[in-house]
Formats: structure tokens, C-alpha cells, sequence
């Protein structure tokens, strides 16, 4: 059955159970660290890192990156990163002078996808972490390029101090302690936001149960075929019912098994009482059927439990004519070596034993 079973399964699926490769893909969302700005009422729109955010991306890109983030990692990987698109939103607001100004800020702060793609789940995780911090020097680096870059403007300014009034001094000297402190916080920090393994390659198709079921019933009948075939074709002696059913109810003497029966020897004993008269002359002849059967102290037990003499003779197949002549008063017992005597042996030795013109009180079944 569980054969049957099998050959469905193998039938039915592609015989992929191990994935093929391994897929890990982690998404990190970038600090705006432009925002805190606004509290100087400086516009953070307006302020850019250098290089871009899209420049960094053609950066992390290049092969000299990739070969950094794979920096003492064993084993191939292919590693790639992605940038979300940014986008914007639109504001309006008005002046002293009733002007609309409008202005465009980012709605969302810029995300990175980092995709690892190995055979077996080994070095993505690492590698992975070697490219994000990458990323967050590259980052640092370029806020506080962006940043240094607009301080150097407003050093400028307070420098025209003839042309700018008390109120704008104060105002861009705020605005420029601000811009220096964004400098010495700049970190390029990343939060992670999503995480996801995939195990990829052809996998085993789910089998329906009906097509187990079929292979089950299909195996079911071939065992029971071969069962059957063994059962027919047996032609050992393997329980009391069989011996039973070749020699006849009223020959069968008994089991001797000393394993399940100490008792046994007894048994048989009160059975070749009831079968046949012992007298003071009477010899009894065990006669093993094959040369399986080691006998000698089973004869000599049942000897004494009896009073009166036996003997051992050859098996069948070693016996002689001297051993088998006919004597009233010394009978034959047949031994029968349970799953090891053969059919046609036991119908040989009956046979000739009977022909000798000696009286055969019985077959008795040894079990091992």
C-alpha cells in the first residue's frame, strides 16, 4: 500500500522537494533629516543632499558597492538595491500681501529594497547588512555635504552686514546655528520597515487525495496477491493447523515448545500413552524428518517420563534399511521441525515409514 502510495506521489509531482534557491528581500525607510529645518523657518524642500537621492542610487549601484557589501562573504549571491519613487505634495499659502506662493514637499520619506538571492540560506543577512551601512555612511555624507553647502551661503550673508538689516541678521545667525547642528547630526539613519525570505524553484505539487486513495487500493490488491501466491505456494510446516491437516486430527501427538510451555514434554508424553501400549519391551523410535532437528535431549527427557526406552534414529534423509525394520514392539514417532521441515519431506518419511511395516503412532511439531 505504502508502494502504491509512493508511485502516485512520483506520478502525480514534479520530484522537486528542495527549493532551489533563496530569496531575501528587506526594506529600510530613510530619516528626513532635513524636516527639524522648518522650526528656523527654513524650507527643508529646498535643501538637497549631494550627490541626490537618485545619484546615490547609481552610486550603491556600481560594481565598486556591490563588491564592498560581498566584502568577506563565501559562497555566490546576487544582491541588488531599489528606491522607491518619491512623491510630492502640493501646498499654497499666502502673504502679508495677499500672494499665493505654492510649494512641493515630499509626501513620503524615500525607501530602500534590498533583494538577495542565494542557493541555500547562508550570507544574504550579512551581506545585506554590509549594503545598508553603505547606504547610511553614503547617506551622512551627503546631508552633510548638502547642508555645508548652504551654511557657506549663509556665512556670506552675515559677511554683507552693511546690506542686510539687524532683524535679517538675527534671523539668518539663528537660521545658521541650525544649519550646523543639521550638520553634526546628520547620520544617515534607516529604519526597517519590511522583511520577506522566499524559497523558490519548483516544489512538489500537492497529490489529491482520491489518486493517494487509488494508489493505496491498487496496493492493497497486489499485496493481498502476493500473499496469496506465498500462501499457495508454501510448502513448509508452519503451525499445529497445517500438520494437522496433513497427517490427520487422531496422529497428531502434539507441540513441543519449551519456550512458551515447560510442560510440553509432558503433553506429548500423555499422548503416545493414550495412542499406543507401553510395555516393559516396548522401544520407541524418534524419527526427525529432517537433519534440522537437534533431538538428543528430547528423546532421552521423554525416555525417562515414559519408562521406557527410545531411541534416535537418522533423519530421513540418512536413515537406513537396518534402522527401519519392522518390530511390533518398536513404534515410530515422526518429529516435524516447525517452518523449516518441507511438505514433501514429511509426506516422504510417512510414506516410508509406513511401508517398512512398522507402526507409526504420530507426528509431534518441534518449534524452535
Amino acid at each position: 500500500m505504502l508502494i502504491g502510495a509512493g508511485l502516485m506521489f512520483f506520478q502525480e509531482s514534479d520530484l522537486q522537494t528542495a527549493p532551489r534557491y533563496y530569496t531575501l528581500t528587506k526594506t529600510y525607510e530613510a530619516l528626513d533629516e532635513m524636516a527639524p529645518l522648518a522650526l528656523v523657518d527654513l524650507n527643508p524642500s529646498l535643501f538637497e543632499p549631494i550627490p541626490s537621492e537618485t545619484s546615490q542610487l547609481a552610486v550603491l549601484r556600481s560594481q565598486k558597492y556591490v563588491e564592498k557589501a560581498q566584502a568577506n562573504i563565501d559562497g555566490d549571491l546576487d544582491i541588488r538595491v531599489d528606491k522607491s519613487e518619491t512623491r510630492f505634495s502640493l501646498y499654497t499659502e499666502g502673504d502679508i500681501s495677499e500672494a499665493r506662493r505654492f510649494s512641493f514637499s515630499p509626501a513620503t520619506n524615500a525607501s530602500y529594497t534590498f533583494t538577495c538571492t542565494e542557493q541555500d540560506e547562508v550570507n544574504c543577512s550579512a551581506a545585506i547588512e554590509n549594503y545598508l551601512q553603505l547606504l547610511i555612511s553614503l547617506r551622512a555624507e551627503s546631508i552633510e555635504a548638502g547642508l555645508s553647502r548652504s551654511l557657506n551661503l549663509v556665512d556670506q550673508m552675515l559677511a554683507q552686514s552693511a546690506k542686510i538689516t539687524a532683524g535679517q541678521k538675527d534671523r539668518l545667525t539663528l537660521q545658521k546655528v541650525a544649519l550646523q547642528e543639521s550638520v553634526k547630526l546628520a547620520s544617515g539613519e534607516m529604519q526597517l520597515i519590511a522583511e520577506d525570505k522566499y524559497f523558490g524553484g519548483e516544489q512538489v505539487t500537492t497529490v489529491s487525495q482520491k489518486t493517494y486513495l487509488f494508489g493505496l487500493l491498487v496496493g492493497l490488491i497486489i499485496g493481498c496477491l502476493i500473499l496469496l501466491q506465498l500462501v499457495i505456494t508454501d510448502n513448509l510446516v508452519r503451525d499445529q493447523k497445517k500438520l494437522v491437516g496433513l497427517v490427520g486430527f487422531q496422529k497428531f501427538l502434539g507441540n513441543i515448545d519449551r519456550k512458551r510451555n515447560q510442560n510440553s514434554i509432558q503433553h506429548l508424553a500423555t499422548a503416545i500413552r493414550g495412542a499406543v501400549n507401553i510395555g516393559s519391551t516396548t522401544t520407541l523410535r524418534i524419527l526427525p524428518v529432517d537433519t534440522k532437528i537437534d533431538s538428543t535431549a528430547l528423546v532421552g527427557e521423554l525416555s525417562g517420563v515414559l519408562g521406557c526406552k527410545a531411541v534416535l534414529v537418522n533423519s530421513v534423509a540418512n536413515i537406513t534399511a537396518t534402522e527401519l525394520s519392522p518390530n511390533s514392539d518398536s513404534p515410530i514417532i515422526l518429529l516435524v521441525n516447525q517452518h523449516k521441515t518441507k511438505i514433501s519431506e514429511l509426506e516422504s518419511a510417512w510414506t516410508l515409514a509406513e511401508k517398512s511395516g512398522n507402526t507409526v503412532v504420530g507426528a509431534a511439531l518441534v518449534s524452535n
